[in-house]
């Protein structure tokens, strides 16, 4: 937090290891606790983050939003549909800053390329096309509690997707996809899948996903439109190009989503301390996007599991075919 020294005190720190809770607290300065009631209930404190395990962050999101609180939360808010809800109708009654954490949105790299699109260089949309692969692959543990490829990695995808889109949303959904890792197969999982998305004013966007990249995290979006294309590469580890008799060698691409999105995590807090300090709300279409996101998801995943393109009017009956 020494990043946001000048514009926010860290005040306390919370989590359920006790020792852990004692380090930070002491390098930090700051008070510890193993008990979030505390913290949230301390009238000091103004806003809450929120970056504890996945299934958590519905619980801690009601009760910083029931302490009129400002909340940053890492996603998902929940995979229970109503539960969402319920988080997103409190968050828009608080009248607080509510940002969920989808970094991407925050990259230079996709902020310029965001730019190009609104600016109408390439035209009407007529292409969306994100490659997606993890790197490397993500402990066994996490990927239990993770939600699974789609509601873990794809929903960033998607919601890049509605970024670049102005937030079109599709009408279907089409998924294929393969595991070929016998750990993530026992986890009724896939770690390799390719989704096809079709919208009502002839858009169509792509993603193919893998949850490892032997090469390294391979993150690339393409727009197309009727003037042209825009494209988004990967960000290498140095800028050397080598050329000699046996052709020419590039610098490898970013090794994981931690090298790769070091910088968003400080410039989504750092928004979000300003939004704070402004009591600055984002728009409610904004806010609500996470229902459509929801819905987009779920039916990547049914259309996998059904082996036809589902319809996104055909989530809420269906849902109940998913198993989480």
């Amino acid at each position: 937090m020494k990043f946001l020294a000048d514009s926010a005190k860290l005040v306390w720190v919370v989590d359920t290891d006790e020792k852990k809770v004692a380090d930070i607290a002491k390098r930090e300065g700051c008070l510890g606790s193993t008990d979030v009631e505390k913290a949230i209930n301390d009238p000091t404190v103004h806003a809450v983050v929120i970056a504890s395990v996945t299934y958590s962050h519905y619980e801690y999101c009601k009760k910083a939003l029931q302490a009129g609180k400002a909340v940053f939360t890492e996603k998902p808010i929940s995979h229970n549909q109503a539960e969402l809800k319920e988080i997103l109708d409190m968050a828009i009654s608080v009248q607080k800053p509510f940002v969920v954490g989808y970094q991407r949105r925050v990259d230079k790299n996709f902020r310029a390329l965001k730019h190009e699109v609104t600016s109408g260089a390439v035209g009407d949309l007529r292409l969306i096309k994100c490659c997606s692969r993890d790197n490397p692959l993500p402990p066994l543990e996490y990927l239990k509690v993770s939600g699974g490829i789609f509601f873990d990695m794809l929903c960033h995808d998607f919601d890049m997707i509605h970024y670049l889109s102005q937030g079109q949303i599709p009408e279907e959904v089409y998924s294929v996809g393969h595991c070929y890792n016998e750990d993530i197969k026992q986890m009724d999982d896939i770690d390799m899948v390719a989704v096809t998305l079709k919208y009502k004013t002839g858009l169509i966007a792509t993603v193919d996903c893998s949850r490892i990249a032997s090469y390294g995290y391979d993150q690339r979006v393409e727009v197309f439109g009727e003037k042209g294309m825009v494209t988004a590469n990967n960000e290498s580890s140095s800028t050397v190009i080598v050329a000699t008799s046996e052709g020419y060698k590039h610098p490898m691409s970013q090794w994981s989503f931690p090298e790769r999105y070091k910088h968003t995590y400080t410039t989504e807090l750092a928004e979000f301390t300003a939004m704070v300090k402004a009591n600055c709300v984002e728009d409610e279409a904004t806010v609500r996007r996470h229902l459509d996101l929801d819905t987009i998801t779920a039916a990547a995943e049914l259309s996998f599991r059904l082996k036809k393109p589902v319809k996104l009017e055909e989530v809420p009956e269906l849902r109940s075919k998913l198993p989480h």
